[in-house]
């Protein structure tokens, strides 16, 4: 598994990211919603991932996984895929709770709808505001012993690597990439 982590990372890190970002809508249609997930990663960890779709305020099963990923749209419309130990760090920012102590790995290809950089539960004050096009995710608190990523809570340039959420416990690397051609 760290192999196809570091062979994926390999290909898709770039030196800018294309500016393409999803919309916030979350599809409603199981069809729509596979579609739209799909963007999140590359085909061949969607295609063995978990995909699950929030229905009537509970999670739906749209496929069985074997790889460890689980994809799905946040609220805000990303599509994203994790890793397990992702997944317990987007759940954790979900319920305000404590982050897991533990490295996680999230794709976000489609790139995200945006928001506010300092906390991340401030998204509609559009303040320190970032939205960064396709890009992946490194989270856990380990992520404060990385030098040299900027942490400013004003993003000077999303294409290049960056710290989001910086001084929270939420604290994750944010590495843009260049999609496949």
């Amino acid at each position: 598994m760290r192999m196809i982590l570091l062979s994926t990372l390999a290909v898709l890190i770039g030196t800018g990211a294309a500016l393409a970002f999803p919309t916030e809508e979350v599809p409603t249609s199981e069809p729509a919603y596979l579609a739209k997930v799909k963007t999140a990663a590359p085909a061949e960890i969607v295609a063995k991932a978990s995909i699950v779709m929030m229905q009537n305020g509970k999670p739906k099963s749209l496929q069985t996984g074997t790889n460890g990923y689980t994809c799905l749209i946040g609220p805000d419309g990303t599509p994203l895929c994790a890793d397990e130990n992702g997944m317990a760090w987007v759940n954790a920012v979900g319920s305000k709770s404590d982050p897991p102590n533990k490295i996680g790995f999230i794709y976000m290809l489609a790139g995200d709808t945006g928001t506010s950089n300092h906390d991340p539960y401030q998204r509609s004050s559009h303040q320190h505001w970032v939205q960064t096009g396709p890009h992946v995710m490194i989270v856990g608190p380990l992520v404060r012993e990385m030098p040299g990523y900027s942490r400013s809570a004003d993003v000077a340039d999303p294409t290049q690597p960056y710290v989001m959420f910086p001084g929270t416990p939420y604290e994750h690397l944010m590495l843009p990439v260049a999609t496949a051609k």
